[in-house]
């Protein structure tokens, strides 16, 4: 019998040969979009290209209006000056937006597949006209009765067509949006991609966002074998990496997302800010989170003084000898504001209407939104909320109350006071053959402020910050993590009372599923790997 001894065979540990879970909230693609919008918040941006648009998801939300215009000019409504220097919070006219909005008045999008371009198409259209909403109507009456009114015009083009076409409307544009586009040109259309969006268009502003080869490390252990790593290999040959994505030519690491940007932005004269968004939810065990940063490399590029730009980028496209077709004009949608907007009535007859509505409402205090929000009011401010802020300060029946402990400084919390309160206050006795259920308001929900029931008693409110049952309600797949999403239980909890005793389930409990979603209308050829793409065909 031989001495020799057999060695124990390796132990392959589970996350060795699996990929690890990794999810991301909000889903990837919206934190992607949340960065974009922040971005043109902040840089005011009125005009926007979005390059590779798709389905034109950021475009239909560049189409929303604004809940009011910008602040109107001394003309129309004079700096008052302060009159107490103690007074912590600034004179009208400024409404001291903490978030200021977007006001895009020329939106444009380009793609190559006419599949997804239909649906940019029909996102990007005017609304339907108003139905009948007066009393005795059977049409759902909206709470916020000027939702949808629009105070600047907004001009929409959706173009079909390739990025290495120059196309002549899109010149000097003040801000071209690039999102998940560049890693899906083919080799001899990318290197077109600077010389036309940085050189021949030259934008103020350009966005753009890649996915990150680097974060893909976070996906297996660092001992897991490439096996371990679902995906697509490198359709070029180039290299052994295994993409997000079967479309993708390449994908970047940080270092050479950060080398190919600044190099880009010194040749056609541009200043860059690169960073990232997307950290996974969980925790990673071996300590990797900030080594390997987000999900997805972005990059803002803001224009420098340069000469002959422009035409350096035009030499450097025909040096290349790509064969073009001009772009197609599929749809213009044309936006119209409201006839009263920037056609203010007098602040008296303003300040009578608010006088009116509050009484109407029979309250003695109201937030300044939810008057702004009655159509007739906003309507006669001509848009401008500022109008309805002086106009309440010179009436001598109401008084604004927009300082103290409970307002905290944010104007989301002004209110209105209707001096000497209300004559006729609110009688909620039941009247003869009534009970107290006819007096409960139509549009009462359990949990909202006011509702007699205590905050324990409705611990799982159902208002709008709490809703999370429709996280991708815009039917864009994103499956980052998706096949992990743990959806909140009990959000109405189990309705009891039936017959057999078996509690039903109600929203959020566990017979409820993002299969159910299956049904929501896109485009055919969806993309959405790991990097959320939308589109196949988005160069």
């Amino acid at each position: 019998m031989s001495n020799t001894t057999l060695a124990a065979p390796e132990t392959i540990h589970d996350e060795d040969a699996e990929e690890l879970k990794v999810t991301f909230y909000p889903p990837l693609f919206l934190q992607r979009r949340i960065w974009i919008l922040d971005v043109l918040r902040a840089e005011n941006v009125t005009k926007v290209l979005d390059v590779g648009c798709g389905e034109g998801q950021l475009l239909a939300v560049l189409c929303q209006p604004a809940p009011w215009l910008a602040p109107p000019p001394p003309h129309i409504l004079p700096v008052q000056a302060a009159t107490d220097s103690s007074d912590p919070m600034p004179p009208s006219p400024t409404y001291n937006d903490e978030i200021p909005n977007i006001h895009t008045t020329h939106i444009m999008g380009l793609d190559v597949s006419p599949s997804d371009l239909a649906f940019a198409v029909q996102g990007t259209a005017p609304p339907q006209p108003e139905v009948n909403l007066n009393e005795g109507s059977d049409q759902y009456t909206p709470l916020l009765t000027n939702v949808g009114l629009r105070w600047e015009d907004l001009d929409v083009k959706i173009w079909k067509g390739g990025l290495e076409v120059v196309n002549e409307e899109f010149v000097d544009v003040e801000c071209i949006v690039s999102t998940e586009v560049i890693e899906h040109l083919p080799p001899d259309i990318f290197p077109a991609f600077a010389p036309v969006l940085l050189g021949v268009y030259h934008p103020r502003l350009f966005l753009l966002t890649t996915p990150s080869f680097t974060f893909n490390a976070r996906f297996t252990a660092p001992s897991a074998s490439v096996a371990a790593r679902r995906g697509y290999p490198d359709p070029t040959k180039r290299t052994d990496r295994v993409f997000r994505h079967s479309d993708h030519k390449f994908e970047w690491t940080a270092e050479e997302f950060r080398e190919w940007c600044h190099s880009s932005a010194g040749g056609w004269g541009y200043e860059v800010q690169i960073s990232s968004v997307g950290r996974a939810l969980e925790i990673d065990e071996w300590g990797r989170d900030e080594e390997l940063g987000g999900a997805t490399s972005v990059a803002i590029f803001r224009r420098c003084e340069m000469e002959n730009r422009e035409r350096k980028g035009r030499e450097t496209l025909r040096a290349l000898g790509l064969k073009t077709t001009p772009h197609e004009l599929l749809a213009r949608h044309q936006h119209l504001a409201h006839p009263s907007a920037q056609k203010p009535k007098t602040l008296d007859e303003i300040g009578v209407t608010v006088k009116a509505k509050m009484e109407e409402f029979r309250e003695g205090f109201m937030r300044v939104e939810d008057l702004w929000f009655e159509r007739d009011i906003a309507v006669l401010c001509g848009g401008w909320i500022e109008i309805l802020i002086r106009a309440v300060e010179s009436c001598e029946f109401l008084v604004l109350k927009r300082d103290g402990e409970e307002m905290k400084g944010k104007r989301g919390n002004w209110r209105v006071e209707l001096v000497g309160g209300i004559s006729q206050p609110k009688d909620l006795r039941p009247m003869e053959g009534e009970t107290s259920i006819d007096h409960i308001p139509w549009d009462w929900m359990p949990g909202e402020a006011g509702a007699e029931s205590s905050e324990e008693e409705w611990s799982e409110s159902t208002d709008m910050d709490g809703d999370v049952s429709w996280n991708d309600s815009e039917g864009e797949d994103d499956t980052e993590g998706a096949d992990s999403i743990d959806w909140p239980q009990g959000a109405w909890g189990a309705v009891e009372g039936n017959i057999s005793g078996e509690a039903k389930l109600g929203w959020g409990e566990s017979g409820w599923t993002q299969s159910d979603l299956s049904d929501v209308p896109h485009s055919g050829n969806s993309t959405a790997g790991w990097d959320g793409d939308e589109s196949d065909d988005t160069n």
